[in-house]
C-alpha cells in the first residue's frame, strides 16, 4: 500500500517535471530492508548491502547489475544467508526523463543461498554444514527514478522477491544512489502515461476471493504500430474459503499483469482488447507463499477529458494456485492518468 501511494504521488510530479535528457549509465551503492514472516506470523526485517550499474538501452528500457548481500535472513535463530545476483530490467512509461520518472521493475537472477533450520543445528542426527546452493532468484515491482541535474541518481523501489527453492518469499524496499556517466542519451519517445487504479475482483470458481478492492497502477505506452504495450501491478487482499486452513487463510498478493493492447480510437477516446500473462506474489507463509501463475484478457477503454485519461476495463483473471488449483475470476477496475499525446523528442 505504502508503494501504491508512492506512485500516485510521483504521477503528478512526472507530469509536471522539465524533460531534461539523461547520461547512459548510473553506478553506486544499495541498501534494502526485506520483510520475512515465521511460522506464527510474526514479521521481522532485515539489511542487505551492495551495488548496482545500470545503463539506459532505449527510451523506455534500462538494463542494470545488481549484487547484493544479505548477512542474516533467519526468523528461527537458524542459518540463512544469502548472495543475490541480479539482472535487473526497468520499464519507464514515460521515459527516464524529468526530475522524477516511475519505472516497473523485474529481475532474474542467481541466488548462493545457505540455509541450516535452527534444530538442526541441535540435533547431532543432523548434518549441520553450512554449504552454499545455487538457485534461481525472480522479483517484481515497482520504483520511482529522481535526477540529481545530469550528475546523480537516485532510486527506490519495492518489489517481491522469492528464491523459489528456499523459503525466501517476501517483499522487499530497496534504495540506490548513483553517480551519472557517458554520453547524453536521445531519442524519440513514444506516448506513456501510468496512473493510480482500483479494482474489484469478482470470483468465477477456485478457493479465491477479494476481502476489500484491489489498489494498484496502471502503466500504459503506445507502440509504432497500432498497438499499446499496458502493465497492472496490484495490491490484492485474499481470502481462502476452502481447504484445510479456510476460513482463517487471509492471504496478501501482489500481481503483476503485462499485456498486449489491440485498440481502436474514436474522437473521445480509445476502445482495446488485452491479453497477457499473470504473476502473483504471496509473501505471507502459508500454502500459498510464493509465486503463482496464470494469464489474463479483457477488454476495456479510454475516455477523455481535458489532460485526464480516464479508464473502464473489466478481464477475465486465471491463475494456478501452488497446491495445483485453478482460480477463475473477473476483475473489474477504473483509473485515471494524464491523456497520451502524440510523439515527441526527449
Amino acid at each position: 500500500m505504502r508503494t501504491t501511494c508512492l506512485f500516485a504521488a510521483a504521477l503528478w510530479l512526472a507530469g509536471i517535471a522539465s524533460a531534461q535528457a539523461q547520461r547512459r549509465i548510473r553506478i553506486g551503492p544499495t541498501y534494502s530492508s526485506l520483510g520475512l514472516e515465521d511460522q506464527s506470523g510474526s514479521s521481522y526485517s532485515f539489511p542487505s548491502y551492495g551495488g548496482s550499474v545500470a545503463l539506459i538501452t532505449g527510451d523506455e528500457s534500462e538494463t542494470g547489475l545488481t549484487i547484493a548481500r544479505y548477512n542474516n535472513l533467519s526468523t528461527d535463530h537458524g542459518i540463512r544467508r544469502l548472495t543475490l545476483y541480479g539482472l535487473d530490467s526497468y520499464y519507464y512509461p514515460v521515459g527516464a526523463r524529468g526530475v522524477v520518472a516511475p519505472f516497473a521493475l523485474t529481475a532474474l537472477g542467481l541466488a548462493r543461498v545457505t540455509e541450516i533450520d535452527s534444530l538442526c543445528l541441535l540435533s547431532i542426527f543432523c548434518n549441520a554444514s553450512a554449504s552454499a546452493t545455487s538457485q534461481l532468484a525472480l522479483a517484481f515491482g515497482l520504483g520511482v527514478r529522481v535526477n540529481v541535474g545530469g550528475a546523480a541518481v537516485a532510486t527506490l523501489a519495492g518489489r517481491f522477491l522469492e528464491v523459489p527453492g528456499s523459503q525466501i518469499q517476501a517483499l522487499e524496499a530497496v534504495a540506490n544512489a548513483s553517480v551519472a556517466l557517458g554520453g547524453v542519451h536521445q531519442g524519440q519517445l513514444l506516448a506513456g502515461t501510468l496512473g493510480p487504479v482500483v479494482s474489484a475482483f469478482i470470483p468465477i470458481s477456485g478457493p479465491l476471493r477479494g476481502r476489500s478492492p484491489f489498489a494498484g497502477v496502471r502503466f500504459r505506452r503506445d507502440t509504432k504500430k497500432a498497438g499499446s504495450l499496458g502493465l497492472q501491478i496490484d495490491y490484492a487482499p485474499l481470502e481462502v474459503t476452502a481447504g484445510s486452513c479456510a476460513p482463517g487463510c487471509r492471504p496478501n498478493a501482489i500481481l503483476f499483469a503485462p499485456g498486449y493492447e489491440a485498440s481502436v480510437r474514436p474522437a473521445w477516446g480509445r476502445v482495446y482488447g488485452v491479453v497477457g500473462f499473470l504473476l502473483a506474489g504471496f509473501y505471507a507463509e502459508g500454502l500459498d507463499r510464493g509465486m503463482a501463475q496464470g494469464a489474463h484478457g479483457g477488454v476495456g477503454a479510454d475516455f477523455y477529458s481535458g489532460r485526464a485519461m480516464w479508464n473502464l476495463n473489466a478481464r477475465l483473471l486465471w491463475l494456478q494456485r501452488n497446491s495445483g488449483e485453478n482460480v477463475f475470476g473477473v476483475q473489474v477496475g477504473a483509473s485515471v492518468s494524464p491523456k497520451l499525446g502524440g510523439n515527441r523528442r526527449q
